[in-house]
């Protein structure tokens, strides 16, 4: 399919660590891709897999596109964020490594666009590769809805119709790239001294729901469009690790990123009825770690000592927001 000027650019960020078997297959998805105009880059986090070799094949090389090598693990939300700055698309897509678009993709994205364009947000329909199996007919995710632990829950009810939307989902989701530097955290209030599209305070967890809630404060609009579609491993750089397996700090900052995306987007009655539960649930992940990993105890309590270090910047962030939102709703 031949791209023109009155098509949409589409820029994909894939974010690789120690993930290459992933990669080589979610590489290949892309260079099938039906649509032309189409400009991807690969950030590594710091892969100690085998992935540098790789990087260096001309294998490689013959998809074309943009390579960013980074030292170490610098988290989700960082990894992300690099792509991300140097995407030039008019649509930008985090795209999880793991997640094997459908040859058609981008070509469904630009005639949903077409007949939409009132979205700022498209979401696929994400069905389930299976390691064994391969591609599947099991709907994985449809869109996203927030509960009430600011987590992301999926609706599976009517997969196959197209509807507006809280969100995406997070593996895949596409942002019309103007709206999302407009809800991004500015330099002078990010912790990198960067433009931020995910807090990189967060590394990984609960980033996306953070972003959903800014995108939504300034009138963004989540179109779930079924006719794009997509495999997805799931958790496929952590085999399906229940989160009381997963290490010390990682529980840590679950809580902690939570308080601060409550924080940073809910007003009124919404935090009021939100953060009593969140500032508890640490007590309670505590207790169950007793039982399931007494070794982790203590860190869910280390969230409240996390969450108060970056209280300043998170409250900074918070009437930065409130007063875009306002803003907004007065243009």
């Amino acid at each position: 399919m031949e791209a023109t000027s009155r098509e949409p650019r589409f820029s994909v960020v894939v974010l690789n660590w120690n993930t290459l078997e992933f990669l080589k297959r979610n590489m290949s998805a892309l260079k099938a891709q039906s649509y032309s105009a189409l400009e991807v880059i690969v950030v590594d986090n710091g892969s100690g897999d085998g992935s540098k070799d790789y990087f260096e094949s001309e294998e490689f090389k013959s998809f074309g596109c943009r390579f960013v090598q980074l030292p170490e693990n610098v988290g989700f939300a960082a990894g992300m964020n690099e792509g991300l700055r140097l995407s030039s698309g008019d649509w930008l897509m985090p795209l999880n490594v793991d997640v094997f678009l459908a040859p058609d993709f981008f070509a469904k994205a630009a005639e949903t666009i077409a007949h939409k364009s009132e979205a700022t947000m498209l979401g696929p329909l994400i069905y389930r590769y299976d390691k064994e199996r391969g591609e599947t007919e099991e709907v994985l995710c449809t869109y996203v809805v927030p509960t009430r632990f600011l987590s992301l829950a999926t609706p599976l009810t009517e997969p196959f119709a197209e509807k507006f939307v809280f969100a995406p989902g997070g593996c895949a989701p596409l942002f019309k790239a103007d709206e999302l530097k407009k809800a991004a955290i500015p330099p002078e209030l990010s912790a990198s001294g960067k433009t931020e599209y995910y807090d990189e305070r967060y590394f990984a967890y609960g980033e996306d729901i953070d972003l959903y809630l800014r995108l939504n404060s300034i009138g963004g609009k989540a179109l779930y469009a079924p006719s794009l579609k997509c495999h997805h491993v799931h958790s496929g750089s952590q085999e399906g690790v229940r989160w009381y397996e997963k290490s010390g700090a990682t529980i840590t900052r679950l809580g902690a990123n939570a308080l601060d995306t409550c924080l940073k987007n809910l007003h009124g009655f919404s935090c009021f009825k939100t953060f009593p539960l969140l500032f508890l649930a640490p007590l309670g992940r505590a207790l169950y770690l007793l039982f399931k990993a007494p070794s982790k105890f203590f860190a869910p309590f280390k969230t409240y000592a996390l969450f108060f270090k970056r209280l300043s910047l998170t409250k900074k962030m918070r009437a930065y927001f409130a007063n875009l939102k306002l803003q907004t709703k007065q243009s």
